[in-house]
């Protein structure tokens, strides 16, 4: 389509609002539709907008950094506490040269996009800039792959937004919840508004109803890459991605077997096919199951109040069933009864000491985002919180105590000892004493939203009521946010628990999005999960050059997730693929029978410690220290797994009829998820060779050995121990 001369009339008097900050919602529209309609509108648009950027930018008087204005249709997000304390004042020089560069910014994107859907494919240095609906091979699980050069930087935390249609919302319709899903999500098509599954109609705009959840995650991450001017790293190899992608979702690193189909694997889609397939494993359970009873309670019972089996056990049930995630919340912060018939009570019972500040505390935390602790007693320095509204929220849990009672056990006939968490009448405020030493109330409230502080109230469900409640509820942006950081190693936000205004959010759009579409699908965590994994971002190798090495969430840089940040594998991690890789989790049977649980226990305590603190916290010591690296070398799990006693699986490598090299292969497959390279495979063919001939006796069993002390150097490396 090209436009005709009064079109471009229209076009140059849009432009002049469009630099005077006059522009309408409906003119937006109609600028964006003449902009994209013309390739001359476009360089008219981009020649108008340079000239008045550059004309402003000597001009400018403002003071102080002012929030980006929005241009056609653009809101790009900035840290909030850098916003002016007045919106409603003419735009400086400064603001109109910021407008213009989000344009231009904005409009390479759209030229970029309208190129790949054309087909046209971009080439620097090798690297092929695409977006395929469907991998071209095993390589690629769907999505986008961009790469850009530049050297753009940036003083402050880099907070990406795509642009918005913002003048028309919508409606997100309801999603349904497959427990099967090997391909993309579906695109939502654009219809009447529907009710989500919380009776909450929650709004989104017309551009994020065309892509689905896995194309947003992609525009909005690569949009960061241009912005920032970085290059991503190639797409990971077969060999890596399933290694990851088995220690996220599953707990442990994949059997050598499964390697080995992977890698053999032809089909186009086995990633996102991989994904299903590990979201049906039992694993998958066990491993959410463990990181959940230890974000809720911790790895150490602090409490002789908290029956740890059993809240595994609710916790099992929930992502064995996929309830939603909203419900687990909510039975978990309203909880009542027995603390071994109604699991969920256990999160409580180990953080209602001290007056239920660690509940208040934790519960915050973990299902909202927020790290309110520090307000018990003054008002945060870095954070909104008041010290009045922690006490609102701790309002809710003081109508919450322990009740001990003697029962008789109806298995055994025994008089046993039950632990109760049980709701008492409570009516009015609560009492708590400001830094000046005077005493305060606090009346029931949650976000804002005060609670009927009658005694006939259970604070704790309304609650748990409210922080579900909405299209962008609390709890969802929060969960979301978790299992960024556990996908990619690094949160929205930084930490991944400290979400207030204070904490700038990386990727704001894209946070939103997520959130909405989560609650649509109805909390449904596998979803989130499918969502993740099958996006580009999450295909990236770990391996960086010198076009992103600026991407170092580490050293202080927002992350832009242009490559897969490096991990060290959680200790629970470690444990369970040290079984994996020398198949002793076999042997041992059921991962959830009582001997196995004691003996993972007793092992993982060795680097837990807890601190005696008001929100009872802990953490580990498994970061290389030289009780580790001594456990790791010399410990008990490491002898059994190298012994020639049992049905280990190095004691089937040695004893197979398999030839010198093909035994050197299956330990790199059990080891370290990868066949070897040439060059590994001649060092350790010689290596094994040299070592027999010295032996002067018994060659099987000095090939034995040298296999032996080649399986203990794989388990003893760094590769093994990282998550790349």
């Amino acid at each position: 389509m090209s436009l005709g001369n009064g079109q471009y009339s229209e076009l140059t008097e849009l432009l002049e609002a469009l630099c005077d900050d006059r522009l309408s919602p409906a003119e937006t529209v109609r600028l964006e539709q003449l902009v994209l309609a013309d390739n001359g509108a476009r360089r008219l648009y981009l020649e108008y907008i340079d000239l008045h950027g550059t004309l402003h930018w000597d001009t400018a008087q403002d003071s102080g950094r002012a929030a980006m204005p929005a241009a056609v249709g653009i809101p790009v997000a900035t840290n909030p506490s850098l916003a002016p304390a007045e919106t409603n004042t003419a735009p400086s020089g400064r603001n109109r040269w910021y407008a213009a560069s989000a344009a231009v910014a904005m409009l390479i994107l759209v030229g970029l996009g309208i190129a790949i859907q054309q087909g046209v494919f971009s080439e620097h240095n090798g690297d092929h800039v695409a977006r395929n609906t469907e991998p071209s091979d095993g390589n690629n699980a769907t999505n986008t792959s961009t790469t850009n050069k530049g050297n753009g930087t940036s003083e402050e935390p880099l907070v990406i937004d795509i642009p918005n249609d913002a003048d028309k919302p919508r409606h997100l319709p309801v999603v349904s919840r497959p427990d099967k899903t090997p391909t993309e999500s579906p695109v939502i098509a654009p219809g009447p508004p529907q009710v989500a599954a919380n009776g909450t109609s929650p709004p989104i705009d017309a551009r994020m109803q065309v892509a689905s959840p896995v194309e947003f995650i992609d525009e909005q991450i690569s949009a960061s890459w241009t912005v920032a001017g970085v290059d991503s790293s190639p797409t990971a190899d077969d060999s890596e991605w399933v290694r990851r992608v088995y220690l996220d979702v599953t707990g442990r690193i994949p059997s050598a077997d499964a390697v080995d189909r992977f890698l053999k694997d032809r089909r186009p889609n086995k990633r996102a096919l991989l994904v299903e397939e590990l979201l049906d494993d039992s694993a998958y359970v066990a491993n959410w199951t463990t990181i959940w009873t230890n974000l809720l309670i911790g790895r150490a019972d602090v409490s002789e109040n908290v029956n740890r089996p059993a809240l595994q056990r609710f916790l099992r049930r929930s992502f064995a069933r996929n309830r939603p995630w909203s419900e687990v919340v909510y039975d978990l912060v309203s909880a009542e009864g027995d603390n071994e018939e109604n699991g969920a009570t256990n999160f409580l019972l180990a953080h209602l000491n001290n007056e239920a500040v660690p509940a208040t505390a934790v519960t915050a935390r973990l299902f909202l985002g927020m790290q309110v602790q520090c307000t018990q007693c003054h008002r945060h320095p870095f954070n909104d919180w008041k010290q009045s509204q922690f006490w609102e929220l701790n309002s809710c849990f003081q109508q919450t105590e322990v009740v001990h009672q003697r029962v008789v056990d109806p298995k055994t006939g025994r008089a046993k000892r039950a632990t109760q968490l049980v709701s008492k009448p409570l009516a009015g405020p609560i009492f708590y004493e400001n830094r000046q030493q005077v005493m305060r109330t606090a009346m029931p409230k949650v976000l804002g939203v005060s609670i009927d502080p009658g005694a006939e109230t259970n604070r704790r469900e309304e609650l748990a009521r409210l922080v579900v409640e909405g299209s962008q509820s609390q709890v969802a942006r929060a969960m979301v946010n978790r299992m960024w950081q556990h996908f990619f190693g690094h949160a929205f936000t930084r930490p991944v628990d400290d979400m207030g205004p204070h904490s700038p959010v990386t990727h704001p759009a894209l946070l939103d999005r997520l959130t909405g579409d989560f609650v649509a699908s109805g909390y449904d965590v596998k979803q989130l999960i499918r969502w993740i994994c099958n996006s580009q971002p999450y295909q990236l190798s770990s391996r960086y050059g010198e076009t992103n090495i600026a991407d170092d969430p580490a050293a202080g840089a927002a992350p832009l997730f242009s490559r897969m940040y490096v991990k060290s594998m959680t200790v629970e991690q470690l444990y369970d693929s040290m079984l994996a890789a020398t198949r002793l989790d076999e042997s041992r049977g059921n991962r959830w029978d009582e001997t196995e649980q004691q003996r993972r226990q007793e092992w993982l305590l060795q680097f837990v410690v807890t601190y005696d603190t008001e929100e009872n916290n802990e953490t580990t010591t498994f970061d290389g220290t030289l009780p580790q690296a001594l456990m790791m070398m010399n410990g008990q799990l490491v002898q059994q797994a190298l012994s020639a006693e049992g049905d280990t699986y190095l004691k089937r490598v040695v004893t197979s009829r398999d030839s010198e090299t093909e035994k050197i292969r299956k330990l790199f497959l059990a080891a370290l998820s990868r066949y070897p390279t040439p060059k590994e495979l001649g060092a350790f063919r010689k290596l094994l060779r040299e070592q027999t001939a010295a032996s002067g006796g018994n060659r099987q069993q000095a090939q034995a050995e040298a296999l032996q002390d080649l399986f203990w150097a794989f388990l003893n490396s760094s590769e093994f121990i990282l998550v790349h």
